[in-house]
């Protein structure tokens, strides 16, 4: 293993397609990885901030929605990419407290943000609560499951 990853879920399972972090920690977590760690924060993404130290990989998982793009279409980029799109709400504050962009810029200027930091969700269909998860939504579950897979084997075989 060359460093430790930390994947960082977010989402609230009661709230249709806001679930897919936690859908996707669950497929994480019934088939384990070498040298990964599940942490899902659910509608608290400021609990970021306690466990990002000691990482040398942080992929965050939540559901995403950009206009024009098909629900279950995957996203994953480069947190550090200087063409990678502004997040809505990247620098706000909320009830459930710090964005995920204002903790990552945290940090980093703590010198706690690791080396590789992504952000992988799927485009989302419907939030609302009380609802399930939209079957395009699910079906992305496993995609996106397989895509950490992959960067988790990369990691053990050489670094990501």
């Amino acid at each position: 293993m060359k460093y430790p990853i930390l994947i960082a879920t977010c989402g609230n399972p009661d709230a249709g397609d806001d679930g897919f972090g936690h859908a996707v920690a669950e497929r994480l977590r019934a088939d384990p990885l070498p040298g990964v760690t599940v942490r899902e924060l659910g509608i608290r993404p400021a609990d970021l901030l306690e466990d990002a130290g000691g990482y040398g990989a942080l992929i965050i998982v939540d559901a995403v929605s950009c206009p024009g793009e098909d629900p279950g279409t995957l996203m994953d980029m480069n947190w550090f990419d200087p063409a990678r799109p502004v997040l809505a709400n990247e620098a706000a504050l909320s009830s459930h407290g710090m964005s995920l962009g204002f903790q990552l810029d945290l940090l980093q200027s703590l010198g706690m943000l690791p080396s590789v930091v992504r952000v992988v969700g799927s485009h989302i269909a419907r939030v609302e609560m009380g609802h399930t998860m939209t079957e395009v939504v699910q079906r992305s579950v496993s995609t996106v499951a397989g895509v950490i897979r992959e960067y988790a084997r990369v990691n053990e075989d050489e670094g990501c």
